[in-house]
């Protein structure tokens, strides 16, 4: 059956269209901002980056230690490499202590070195916020993640915080109880939108998942590169800043 539009349908549809056409033009108009470091307050600087204008201002900086490297050849067993020929001497802001890692199938010859590490750097007159591990766990084996992060806050004093880089996959497929455990062992994690010397594209789709996260956490982002701060991040109570990382200009 036929029906004949009157002028009240044509005006809620006519309302309708405008209204689309505004979110359209709203979403489409939403400029990727460059990131600036002298914008920003917390930072990661790894070895071989030199010191820019912008670490006058810094507040938080994550500085990488050294790596965790797996079993080579006839060595069974994972080492530590380290990347720094001394403790630093860092004043006036927060200092995490960052190791990368090729491997979580860590010792206690690992951890013991780790641990000396930490407090080499606070009896060097460091404020040493805690630990952070950056290491690329994959979706699907969060829950294990978990399992050794939670050893190694076992081991961790208590003064310490203990934090993790994260992939940006885990805020839209990591299962619920990965994400549960997780949260009950970290104090931060730190979601990158990049990976390499590159933003990954379509980053905007995965932070639209974030509410899944129930642990308080930064957004990693890229020096140069491109960054929309999605409209709930604002309003997230587990949200609690930005890091940049650091490249040579």
């Amino acid at each position: 059956m036929v029906t004949r539009s009157g002028p009240r349908h044509l005006s809620i549809i006519g309302k309708l269209v405008a209204c689309l056409v505004a979110l359209f033009c709203t979403v489409a108009g939403a400029k990727a901002e460059i990131v600036r470091a002298e914008n920003y307050h917390a930072f990661w600087l790894w070895a071989g980056v030199q010191p820019q204008p912008a670490l006058q201002q810094v507040k938080e900086i994550y500085l990488l230690a050294g790596e965790v490297k797996g079993a080579v050849g006839g060595n069974s067993r994972p080492k530590v490499i380290s990347q720094r020929s001394a403790a630093p001497h860092i004043i006036g802001s927060k200092v995490w202590v960052v190791y990368r890692a090729q491997t979580i199938e860590w010792n206690d010859a690992v951890l013991n070195d780790i641990l000396a590490h930490l407090e080499a750097w606070r009896s060097s007159g460091n404020n040493i916020a805690g630990l952070q591990i950056d290491f690329d766990a994959g979706t699907k084996h969060l829950e294990n993640y978990a399992q050794f992060l939670k050893k190694v806050r076992a081991r961790l004093p208590t003064n310490y915080q203990l934090g993790v880089t994260g992939l940006l996959d885990w805020s839209a497929h990591a299962s619920p109880a990965g994400l549960q455990t997780l949260s009950g062992t970290v104090d931060e994690v730190v979601l990158q939108i990049y990976q390499g010397r590159h933003v990954i594209p379509g980053y905007e789709t995965y932070l639209a998942e974030l509410s899944g996260l129930k642990v308080n956490f930064k957004i990693g982002l890229l020096q140069g590169g491109d960054w929309v701060a999605p409209p709930s991040l604002a309003n997230n109570p587990f949200f609690t800043g930005y890091v940049v990382f650091l490249l040579n200009q």
